[in-house]
């Protein structure tokens, strides 16, 4: 991917180029507030004057894009229809009636149907504004905010299902303030800085603090790639290589399916010898670096199955003086982790 887009609003002058070696199909952005995001999206979306855009993403053409849809909090809905009214307009001028009925259950929409737009609650309008954009066939989907009124396990379902509805030829970029919400759903995370990018690449990359100098905290997360093995009353069994572990699992994502498993380095203990006394998940790896993540934390990586997990541990901790790269250790955690 490579895309460069410039403009000007007011006294905020935006230069952004950003450059992935992968061509992501879900782009998440955060920064602090008056960065430029959301000058970014609407940019690319074509509503800012003396705008310049170049670059490809896959086979498409940034600077001749056509239905690039933006959903944000400026979003308008026409208020004098319901909600199903809004919806079916977009739909019949797009040609996608007959996806009304799948989209409207994707978003969580059906009880909202006969609806008057005024009488909707924050988290209700972001999912009909978003049931209207993917009625409207993007080929670009830009999200700003677009989950922020929604509760933790609503809009990550929506995500996930978003996920598995969009077509690969769909491209999506993603502006948070919830840097969870990027971690669920994007594979790629740029950060950006007084309208510059200062840094950009692979989400399980970009999470390690040590792979860019940013004013933005990240927290560390370790992004594991497996496999739905199968599930039983609520629980999933997740392949990880040849190693297998449980995790409570309420998402909808299908068995035989690949699927990323987010673990806090806070959550992940580390021990010198495999303990039978643990009973929790465990991950056999190899310890790759111990470095200083704060003045009273460092962090361990460890190489588990070929994936980095990273575990943070007290400074006071006196493991921490006794590892050494190329030891093998055990990395423990627990089920109550999060999958997308």
């Amino acid at each position: 991917m490579e895309c460069h887009v410039t403009a000007q609003a007011g006294q905020f002058a935006l230069d952004i180029a950003l450059s992935t070696v992968a061509e992501p199909g879900w782009l998440g952005i955060i920064g602090h507030s008056g960065a430029g995001k959301s000058t970014f999206l609407q940019t690319l979306a074509g509503l800012n004057a003396g705008f310049n855009v170049t670059g490809r993403w896959h086979d498409k053409d940034l600077s001749q894009l056509e239905n690039v849809v933006l959903v944000s909090a400026q979003t308008p809905l026409f208020p004098a229809l319901n909600v199903a009214g809004n919806l079916e307009l977009v739909a019949r001028h797009n040609q996608q009636l007959a996806s009304v009925n799948t989209i409207v259950a994707l978003c969580e929409c059906t009880a909202l149907m006969s609806r008057q737009t005024n009488e909707l609650s924050g988290g209700e309008l972001q999912r009909v504004k978003l049931a209207r954009a993917l009625l409207a066939n993007p080929a670009l989907l830009l999200l700003d905010e677009s989950f922020s009124a929604m509760d933790r396990a609503l809009r990550f379902g929506i995500l996930q299902k978003l996920k598995a509805y969009l077509s690969p030829h769909v491209k999506v970029i993603m502006v948070s303030h919830d840097i969870n919400d990027i971690i669920v759903s994007c594979d790629h995370l740029s950060i950006i800085e007084s309208g510059r990018c200062v840094a950009c690449g692979p989400l399980s990359e970009m999470l390690n603090p040590a792979a860019h100098d940013t004013h933005v905290s990240l927290p560390l997360i370790s992004v594991l790639h497996g496999e739905v093995k199968a599930r039983n009353k609520g629980v999933s069994q997740i392949s990880i290589g040849k190693t297998s572990v449980n995790v409570v699992d309420e998402s909808a994502i299908p068995v035989g399916h690949s699927v990323r498993l987010l673990l806090p380095a806070s959550e992940v203990t580390i021990a010198t010898e495999n303990s039978t006394v643990l009973h929790t998940n465990c991950l056999q790896g190899i310890v790759q670096s111990v470095v200083s993540y704060s003045a009273t934390q460092s962090a361990v990586t460890m190489v588990c199955e070929g994936q980095e997990l990273v575990a943070l541990l007290d400074s006071y901790d006196n493991r921490i003086n006794a590892l050494q790269e190329g030891q093998w250790v055990w990395g423990y955690f627990s089920g109550q982790q999060t999958l997308a």
